[in-house]
Parts: C-alpha cells; sequence; structure tokens
C-alpha cells in the first residue's frame, strides 16, 4: 500500500486530507462526503487495484450497502474531477474488479503521529556560524506578522471569513394583478423563482436553507430572518412583469452586520427565465465562495429542462404544491403532470410528482391509490438522473413506509445522502426509517444533522419530539416538542407528540390541556 499523506496534489487538483477539501487552482470543488473518502482511498492505494469490496469495507464499515452505491459515488467523482468513464484521466474502471488511480501524484506524508512535540526548553540553539542567519530568519518573520496584522487592520474584510450559508427569502412581486386569474403567472412567478435559485445553488458547497422553510419568511425583516434561520448570508428581492418582460431586483446581505456583498437588477424578455436564473445564482456564489471554476460553472448552470412550457408548468405545480391544501394539490398533480407532457424527460417534474403524490396520501387519494403512483413517478425520475438525490430520498420514504422493504430503503436513503450530504429531507427521513428499526442512536442523530441544516423547519423540530419519546426520553422529548412549538405554534402534530410524551411521564392534566 502507498504511504498515507495528509496533502495530495495531481494535475491542477489539491486533496486536503485533514481538512476534507478538494480544490482546484485554488478553487474550491463541490464533493460529496462518501465520493471524498473514496478519493482518498484510491489516492493512498494509487496504482493498485482496489476491489469493489475492499472499498465499501473501508467507505461504508458499518452499513450494509449494494455495488449502486459506489457506482452513484465514482460518477460523482469523475464529474468533480472532469472526467468520463470513456475518457479516464485519474480513475479507471478495472472490469469485474474495482478501480484504480493513474497518474503522477504529489504527496505531503503524514508525520503528526511520529513526530514528538517540541517544547521551546527542547529547541537546540542554533550553531555559531549560523547565528546571524537565525537572527535574519526570526527578523524576517517578524517583519512578515507586522505587515500581515497591519494589512489586516487597514483591510479587515479582506481576512473575513466567508459566508457558508445562505436563505433565498422569497422574491415578492411588486405588481400583482387582480384583474389576472389565479393561475397567472404573477401567482407563482416569486416563489418559483426563489425554489429555482435555491435548486440551482444546491449544486455548489454552500449550505441553503429549503424553500418549505424560508416560505414562512416572506415580506419580513431580512437580516433578522437570517438571524432567526441562522445564516451568514441572505438574499431578498423583488419582481415586476410588464409587456412580456421580466424585471428582478436583488441584494446579497451578510447577516452579521447587515452589510450588502451584491445587488443588481435584472431585466429580461419572459422567455429568458433560464438565463435569469443561471445570472442571478452565479452571481450569488461568485460573491459568497469568490471566482468559480469551469466545473462549478457547469454544475450551477445544469438546467432540468430546456422547454419552457414544461418549467413553467413545473413552477405552477411546486407553487400549488407547496400550499398543503386539497385543491392546492390537485391542482399541483395537474401542472405538474403537464410539464412531465411537455417535457418526457424532466426528471424534477417526475420528482416533484412523486412528492405530490405522497402527500397526497390519506388527503386526496387512499394510499394504495397514491402510493403506487409516488413510486413510479419517483422510479421514472431516478431512471432519467441518478444523481437527482431528491428522487431517491422518495423511494426510500416508500420502500420503509409502503412496501415495508429494507433493503431498498436503506440502499435509496444512502444514495441519496451520498449525493448530497447537505439536504435536510434525507436526514430526516433516513432518521425515521432508523427508528422504524429501534435504531434509536442513530435516529436521533440523524434528525439533529437535519435540524443543524434546516433549524426552522417544524417537521424536523416536530419528529426530533416524537423519536425522543419513542426512544423513552420523556423529559427530552417535551422539551424538544416545546422548543418546537415556539417555531409554528400552528404545527399541529406538535401537540400529538408533547401529548404522548406528557402522559408517558404521568402528568395526565398537562397532556389534555396539550392536546385541546
Amino acid at each position: 500500500m502507498s504511504e498515507k499523506a495528509e496533502i495530495f496534489e495531481f494535475g491542477q487538483f489539491r486533496v486536503d486530507v485533514l481538512r476534507r477539501s478538494v480544490e482546484r487552482d485554488g478553487q474550491p470543488v463541490a464533493l460529496s462526503g462518501k465520493a471524498f473518502e473514496i478519493l482518498v482511498v484510491l489516492l493512498e492505494q494509487r496504482g493498485e487495484v482496489v476491489d469493489k469490496d475492499a472499498l465499501m469495507g473501508q467507505v461504508w464499515p458499518d452499513t450494509a450497502v449494494e455495488e449502486n452505491n459506489i457506482t452513484v459515488a465514482i460518477s460523482a467523482l469523475r464529474k468533480a474531477l472532469g472526467e468520463t468513464p470513456a475518457s479516464p484521466k485519474w480513475i479507471v474502471t478495472i472490469p469485474g474488479r474495482g478501480y484504480s488511480f493513474v497518474g503522477e501524484v504529489r504527496c505531503d506524508p503524514a508525520t503528526a503521529e511520529t513526530s514528538p512535540p517540541i517544547s521551546p526548553t527542547t529547541v537546540p540553539p542554533p550553531p555559531r556560524s549560523s547565528r546571524s542567519a537565525y537572527h535574519f530568519i526570526a527578523g524576517a518573520v517578524l517583519v512578515a506578522f507586522s505587515a500581515y496584522g497591519l494589512i489586516a487592520w487597514l483591510t479587515p474584510n479582506l481576512f473575513a471569513k466567508r459566508p457558508r450559508s445562505v436563505a433565498i427569502l422569497p422574491f415578492y412581486v411588486l405588481n400583482q394583478d387582480s384583474r389576472n386569474n389565479q393561475d397567472s403567472r404573477n401567482d407563482y412567478l416569486g416563489l418559483g423563482l426563489t425554489d429555482a435559485v435555491i435548486t440551482r445553488l444546491g449544486n455548489t458547497q454552500l449550505v441553503v436553507r429549503p424553500l418549505a422553510t424560508v416560505s414562512r419568511f416572506a415580506e419580513r425583516d431580512p437580516i433578522q430572518s437570517g438571524r432567526d434561520l441562522g445564516v451568514d448570508a441572505v438574499v431578498e428581492g423583488n419582481v415586476q412583469t410588464a409587456d412580456n418582460r421580466i424585471r428582478v431586483s436583488v441584494r446579497l446581505l451578510r447577516v452579521r452586520d447587515g452589510k450588502p456583498l451584491w445587488a443588481q437588477t435584472f431585466d429580461v424578455a419572459s422567455d429568458k427565465a433560464f438565463a435569469l436564473e443561471d445570472s442571478i445564482a452565479e452571481r450569488i456564489v461568485s460573491n459568497l465562495s469568490g471566482t468559480l471554476t469551469a466545473q462549478q460553472q457547469s454544475a450551477l448552470n445544469k438546467r432540468p429542462t430546456a422547454n419552457a412550457s414544461a418549467y413553467a408548468n413545473y413552477l405552477r405545480g411546486e407553487y400549488y404544491a407547496n400550499k398543503y391544501t386539497e385543491d392546492g394539490f390537485r391542482k399541483a398533480l395537474d401542472y405538474l403532470q403537464s410539464a412531465i407532457d411537455d417535457d418526457p424527460a424532466y426528471a424534477l417534474a417526475y420528482s416533484g410528482l412523486a412528492d405530490a403524490y405522497y402527500d397526497t396520501s390519506n388527503l386526496v387519494f387512499p394510499p394504495n391509490e397514491a402510493m403506487p403512483r409516488a413510486k413510479a413517478a419517483a422510479q421514472r425520475a431516478v431512471e432519467l438522473d441518478p444523481s437527482l438525490a431528491a428522487a431517491h430520498v422518495s423511494l426510500g420514504v416508500i420502500a420503509s413506509k409502503y412496501d415495508w422493504n429494507w433493503d431498498i430503503a436503506e440502499r435509496e436513503f444512502q444514495l441519496a445522502l451520498a449525493i448530497d450530504p447537505n439536504l435536510a429531507d434525507a436526514h430526516l427521513w433516513f432518521g425515521l426509517y432508523r427508528a422504524q428499526l429501534g435504531d434509536f442512536n442513530r435516529a436521533i442523530s440523524e434528525l439533529r444533522r437535519a435540524l443543524e441544516l434546516d433549524p426552522l423547519s417544524s417537521k424536523i423540530n416536530c419528529y426530533l419530539g416524537i423519536v425522543l419519546y419513542w426512544a423513552r426520553r420523556y423529559d427530552d422529548s417535551i422539551n424538544q416538542l416545546r422548543q418546537a412549538n415556539t417555531f409554528d405554534p400552528a404545527f399541529v402534530p406538535n401537540y400529538v407528540g408533547l401529548c404522548w410524551a406528557l402522559n408517558a411521564k404521568g402528568d395526565t392534566k398537562a397532556a389534555l390541556y396539550a392536546c385541546k
């Protein structure tokens, strides 16, 4: 086996094992946790064939996974490194065996565990012949530190920590026209544009709050909203439509001090919505993360469809699905199906349709009617785009909640987390699945991670309290559910869970009061 190292360099890439980061020409490369771990294993055993079983054992040591997990992670890794299976530059597939990392690799050996710490008393004095050099070096270091301090004092923003999390607040539509019918473009354009930018930013290393959470912060003070959402930066904007044109004004604000980081107004033709979203997402990322590499630019501008009509119907479908009413779900199903009719290869529309059918179970349709439709839509989404994490989550939910197939549920949740480790819903539903199996420690850990990614989610706050109740941690459950009520007093499941936990503690009176 090749020597372990803390830093690997190959081509334009630099891999820092301890910091778990990958850079290309000094710019960060987005890579999921499992794909990064696979890269490190291949680098450590460069020039050797790493068989698939060994790779699964090292990257998923405590989890039973299938070969498809590796396939998805290797695919993501190849995209990050700018290569394809047909023309590999770094990772070669060895048919029937596994993978091998090829190419020249430069590395710095890890010495932290073998070198003893050096204290001031153990440092030997320099020889007489080198004392002048010693004093020169010490003076140079002192001058360098002084210069660094002066620059930092004169330009404090130069060394400021870059924001790593952002909330895209709902875009406000300025010219609502009461003469338009309720399916007009103005009804969904603001929320649809918000959802589209959030989706685009999901292809970056930024942690982005999901639409379901930020939609509660419409028309509120953006800085306070950012503090409540626990993010480093917020984006606010407004939309105007007139004469087949769209004008969008956008501001990016730093939450810590309210400082504007960027502001711009876009004015485009109505049929240029894709280009508009590209521009907004690109400006946000470049102002938060610096200059984009060609690969990051390509991932950011990845478009789920080129059909404008399909895209408009998808936005309408998502707009009505987020209303969480029977009428809203019925309209959502119609619009999402129209999007698919317009573009049968629109994977994101299939994924949205799967979620809508799941949400209509028991509300609009009986489970035996809604769930098979949800499953078929999610399967089609994955067939069209295996890298769509949300669709894998949907398949995991259906397998665990309807089909009771633990193997498929485990596989799909693991795939979703390998593709997008910052997807709060993936951690939420995987945690609930582990709770079904009685693995409460893992369940609570996953739900806490989901809460870190989406701290104001009504569902996550509530389900964490309920899982704590299932684990018989009644005091923790009561505290969590009471806290959840402060976030969303109208979320009914909070009171149901609180009633259960209080009753389990023997506080019948408080339990009855909570259930009123």
